[in-house]
Parts: C-alpha cells; sequence; structure tokens
C-alpha cells in the first residue's frame, strides 16, 4: 500500500509500506496517523514525522528508538 509522508525530511514523498503502525524512511521514524492525504490522484494515509527518532538528531535504527 502507498502512504503519504507528513513532515521531517520524507515530507510529501509517497511510500510504499506493509501496512504497520510506524515506518522508517533514511533513518528516520514515521508513525501512522488517522488522517489522509491526496497525492497522485489518489486517497493515502498519512504517516508523522518522529523529530526524536532521526538521524540527524542523533537517533534512528539502531538505538531502538522506536
Amino acid at each position: 500500500m502507498n502512504v503519504l509522508l507528513s513532515g521531517g525530511p520524507g515530507h510529501g514523498q509517497v511510500v510504499e509500506t506493509a501496512g504497520g503502525e510506524t515506518l522508517l524512511w533514511r533513518a528516520c521514524l514515521y508513525e501512522r496517523t488517522g488522517e489522509t492525504g491526496r497525492a497522485r490522484r489518489e486517497e493515502m494515509r498519512v504517516y508523522a514525522h518522529r523529530q526524536d527518532c532521526c538521524e540527524p538528531y542523533g537517533r534512528g535504527a539502531e538505538d531502538g528508538c522506536e
């Protein structure tokens, strides 16, 4: 399923996911919201950026911040 990223370095990107509660995009964590957004002429779920879990902040997948 395609989802829309909101906030952070991936803002506006459409990515494919299995539909879990979180996804990792370029060492930044995004969490599923209850919102939907429109991109590529279709409605899709929105995943919001978690600023405290992103590589530029010294965090990422390697420290288990989720």
